[in-house]
C-alpha cells in the first residue's frame, strides 16, 4: 500500500490547551459527536490549516510491527460499522497477513455497532480491537474496556488528538485512525436543475433554496431518520456548540442547567421547520440510509448535514465527483473540526502484540483513500474539504475536557438522537417546548452532582 502524494495539507500546530474532536458525542475527553475531523493542537501557537499542493511522489507505507525481533502470532477480531466496505476490509486484514505469516486479522462488519458491541463485552466476548462507543464510555472509564497502547511507536507530534485518548488515570487507551470536518454536503446538478447558482449561507439563504428545490420537485435536504445515528450533526451538542464558535464544545453543557438551549433549538429548529414544510423525506420514519445515499447520489435529494468521509461514497453509488460539493453550515460561525473514531484494544485479548501491531498498521496505512487520516505524515488530496474551506469560515476544535458530559447524559438516560427525532415530528409546538423544558430541569437537577 502506497502513501499519497498530497493537495491538502494539514499543518498541526500546538497550542497551551489540547484541542479535542467531532463526530461523535458524549466521549468524555473528546469533545465530537462521531463522528469522523480536524486539527488538534498542543503547544501556544494557533492551529493551522493550508493548502498546498505536494510534488513528491509516492513512498512506501510502514508496515506497523514488521520490523519487531519476534515474528508476530495469534488471531484476533476487528470490529468496525463499515459494512459498505466489508471487500475492501478483507482485502485490507490479507495485506497485513501476508507481512505476517501465521497471524489471522479478521475484520466482523456489524450495521447495529452501538447496539451490539457493549452487549458482547457484557457477555465477555469483546472484539481484540474496537472503537469507543459513544454513549456508553468515556475517559473515566477506558480503562474498565481497553489495554493501554502508550508502548505504541507514536507521540503527540505525529497523531492529531493524540492526548485525546487518555484515561482519567493518565494512561493513552484509544486513538483516532481519522480526522474530519463537519459541513453541508450538496448535489450540484440538483442545485443547477433547480436554478440555484450560489450555496447559501445564511439561513435565510438556506430556507430560500429549499423551497426552490421543493418547486422543482427535489427534496431539498434527506435525514436517514429511520437509521437515527445520520442526524448526529443536527443536535449532537459537541458540533451544534462548534459550529456556534464555542471551542468548549459539549463540555460547554456540562457548566450550565439548559442541556437544551438557545444554541441546541436554532439548529434542531431548522430540522423542526423543514418537516414542517414538508421539505424532508415524504415519510421519515422509513426513510433509511442506504436509499438515502441511492437518491442523494442520483439528484433526488439535495443536501446533508454530515462530514467530508461521506461524499465519495455517493460518487461510488455513480454521481460525478464534480457533481458533489460541501458547503458551511448556513449561518455558522465556524467549521466543526474534530477527531473520528476513536479505536482501542480490549483488555481481554489473547493476542495484545499481534492486536498492537495491526493498530499501528492501521493508523499507518489508511484503508480508504477519501479520509483524511490522524497520522500527520499521510495527507490526501480532498477536494470536498478543500470547497468546505474555500468559502472562509475557519475551522475550530473542542478543548480538552473531562467526562462530566457523558456522565451527566447517562445519569439521565438522555438519548439525544431519539429526542431530536420525536421532537421534530412534534405537531404542537407548547408540547415540544414543554419536552424541552422537562429535559433541561433533568440536567439542572444531576448537574449539581457534578460540581466543582
Amino acid at each position: 500500500m502506497k502513501k499519497k502524494s498530497v493537495a491538502i495539507f494539514l499543518i498541526a500546530a500546538m497550542t497551551a490547551s489540547s484541542l479535542a474532536g467531532c463526530g461523535n458525542t458524549g466521549k468524555g475527553t473528546q469533545s465530537n459527536t462521531g463522528s469522523n475531523a480536524g486539527i488538534e493542537a498542543e503547544s501556544d501557537q494557533n492551529t493551522e490549516i493550508a493548502t498546498q499542493q505536494e510534488a513528491a511522489g509516492d513512498t512506501e507505507a510502514d508496515t506497523g510491527a514488521e520490523e519487531n525481533d519476534e515474528a508476530l502470532s495469534g488471531s484476533i477480531v476487528v470490529a468496525s460499522n463499515r459494512t459498505d466496505i466489508e471487500d475492501t476490509l478483507v482485502a485490507y486484514a490479507e495485506e497485513f497477513m501476508a507481512l505476517h505469516p501465521g497471524t489471522t486479522v479478521e475484520f466482523e462488519t456489524i450495521k447495529e455497532y452501538d447496539d451490539v458491541i457493549p452487549t458482547r463485552i457484557a457477555g465477555g466476548e469483546a472484539p481484540d480491537l474496537f472503537y469507543v462507543i459513544d454513549d456508553a464510555m468515556n475517559s473515566d472509564v477506558y480503562a474498565d474496556y481497553f489495554l493501554p497502547i502508550d508502548d505504541l511507536p507514536f507521540t503527540a507530534d505525529d497523531i492529531l488528538f493524540y492526548e485525546n485518548g487518555r484515561g482519567s488515570d493518565g494512561n493513552l487507551y484509544v486513538l483516532p485512525l481519522t480526522v474530519s470536518y463537519c459541513g453541508m454536503i450538496y448535489n450540484k446538478a440538483a442545485f443547477a436543475q433547480a436554478g440555484i447558482e450560489k450555496v447559501p449561507m445564511t439561513v435565510e439563504e438556506f430556507y430560500e433554496v429549499c423551497d426552490q428545490l421543493q418547486a422543482a420537485g427535489i427534496i431539498p435536504v434527506g435525514t436517514a431518520f429511520k437509521d437515527i445515528w445520520p442526524i448526529f450533526a443536527w443536535c449532537g451538542h459537541g458540533e451544534v456548540a462548534l459550529t456556534a464558535g464555542d471551542e468548549r464544545g459539549e463540555n460547554k453543557y456540562a457548566e450550565q442547567d439548559q442541556i437544551y438551549d438557545d444554541v441546541m433549538l436554532n439548529s434542531m429548529n431548522i430540522v423542526r421547520e423543514l418537516y414542517k414544510k414538508g421539505q424532508l423525506e415524504e415519510d421519515i420514519m422509513s426513510a433509511n440510509w442506504d436509499q438515502f445515499k441511492l437518491d442523494f447520489a442520483q439528484g433526488k435529494v439535495a443536501m446533508h448535514y454530515s462530514e467530508n468521509w461521506l461524499p465519495a461514497q455517493f460518487v461510488e453509488l455513480g454521481a460525478k465527483q464534480e457533481d458533489i460539493g460541501m458547503f458551511p453550515f448556513p449561518g455558522a460561525k465556524n467549521i466543526k473540526a474534530g477527531a473520528g473514531k476513536q479505536w482501542g484494544i480490549s483488555k481481554d485479548t489473547e493476542s495484545p502484540e499481534l492486536a498492537k501491531a495491526f493498530l499501528t498498521y492501521m493508523l499507518e496505512n489508511p484503508f480508504m483513500e477519501t479520509e483524511i487520516p490522524s497520522d500527520v505524515n499521510i495527507v490526501v488530496d480532498d477536494p470536498f474539504v478543500a470547497e468546505l474551506l474555500s468559502y472562509g469560515v475557519e475551522p475550530l476544535s473542542p478543548i480538552v475536557g473531562n467526562a462530566k458530559f457523558s456522565n451527566i447524559r447517562a445519569d439521565i438516560e438522555l438519548d439525544g438522537q431519539n429526542f431530536f427525532l420525536t421532537y421534530v415530528m412534534e405537531p404542537d409546538d407548547l408540547k415540544a417546548q414543554q419536552m424541552v423544558d422537562e429535559w433541561n430541569d433533568k440536567w439542572a437537577a444531576a448537574r449539581v452532582n457534578y460540581q466543582g
